[in-house]
């Protein structure tokens, strides 16, 4: 079988060239086929993918079809020497694998592609969200985190508050919260807002807390936008020089900014999901109900809820009371 040189994903038939495809080509193509096309994050997970799966040929520096599972090993331990989480390297060599089952699938492609390399490499899945009890922030990290995203006052800042009392106060995802646009919000005394939630359904999410919505106005009036803002303009947009300004803010974006905030706020390894961790904690803590975190969090499943909460604490008392009363108790 002829090479398949790095930059070139070419297919040979018998005593004649078919087909001749940049990878940078055949990974747009990938990417494209196995994403959701209605999905909210679709453009993340597109750059996601293609870029797991580049980092992986570049590093391996061998033919599409020379790759062994010992390269796929190898290459893991290259990202673990990076500092990566068990996680995203897992996520990252499933692309890998992703990737070959794609052009196995395929007539013209699979006759020289004869194995997926990762299927004797691939390492055991870790279980999901490890040392829970490290997922959630504390109050004080909370507070913490509050305090340095306020210091500086500017439009950014104001932007970035309003956004952190999103996250912390609706439990509302990262891309729910980055694909919000003006239409998607009423304000009344608070605020309701509509959002598309995981699974595709629409949902709309009562926001009583006066500070949601006077951070967000504030913001608004801050980059003076307020009076601009039309059904379809986007609730975040860039303020920095290093975007085009008035771009719509992408979730990757937040997160990038949010991670700069926990760093100066002391807290290492911090991941913007942890928001949803931490709402789950203190809901379950002032509940003291796993049902009703459930029903906060939205999860269909209660075992998707224990992933988030390991410990209930107090279970609060609504009744003794009214029952002792009715016993003549009291």
């Amino acid at each position: 079988m002829d090479t398949i040189l790095l930059d070139k994903l070419t297919v040979f038939q018998p005593g004649a060239l078919t087909v001749a495809l940049p990878l940078d080509n055949a990974l747009i193509a990938w990417a494209d086929s196995t994403t959701d096309s209605t999905s909210e994050r679709r453009q993340d997970l597109l750059r996601d993918k293609t870029r797991a799966v580049g980092d992986f040929f570049s590093w391996v520096g061998k033919a599409i079809d020379q790759v062994t599972p010992a390269d796929v090993k190898g290459w893991q331990r290259e990202l673990e020497g990076r500092g990566l989480a068990q996680a995203t390297i897992y996520a990252m060599i499933s692309r890998v694998s992703s990737f070959y089952e794609w052009i196995l699938k395929s007539p013209d492609l699979a006759s020289w592609v004869m194995r997926n390399p990762v299927t004797l490499a691939r390492p055991k899945a870790p279980r999901p969200y490890q040392a829970e009890s490290t997922k959630a922030l504390d109050n004080d990290q909370v507070r913490a985190l509050l305090r340095v995203v306020k210091a500086n006052g500017d439009v950014i800042s104001k932007r970035d508050y309003a956004l952190l009392l999103f996250y912390l106060l609706t439990v509302l995802r990262r891309a729910e919260v980055a694909g919000l646009r003006w239409g998607d919000v009423k304000i009344n005394c608070g605020l309701i807002v509509t959002v598309r939630v995981k699974g595709g359904e629409f949902v709309n999410r009562e926001i009583i807390e006066p500070a949601v919505k006077e951070a967000l106005l504030d913001y608004l009036r801050a980059s003076g936008r307020l009076d601009k803002m039309t059904p379809e303009s986007p609730l975040w947009t860039r303020h920095d020089r290093g975007g085009k300004y008035g771009d719509t803010l992408t979730s990757h974006a937040i997160s990038k900014a949010m991670k700069g905030y926990a760093t100066s706020a002391g807290l290492e390894g911090f991941q913007l999901h942890q928001f949803r961790h931490t709402y789950a904690r203190m809901v379950a803590e002032e509940s003291g109900s796993l049902i009703e975190t459930q029903d906060a969090l939205g999860h269909r499943n209660l075992s998707t809820t224990r992933v988030y909460v390991q410990r209930i604490g107090v279970k609060r008392d609504r009744f003794s009371v009214r029952l002792a009363e009715k016993l003549n108790l009291l």
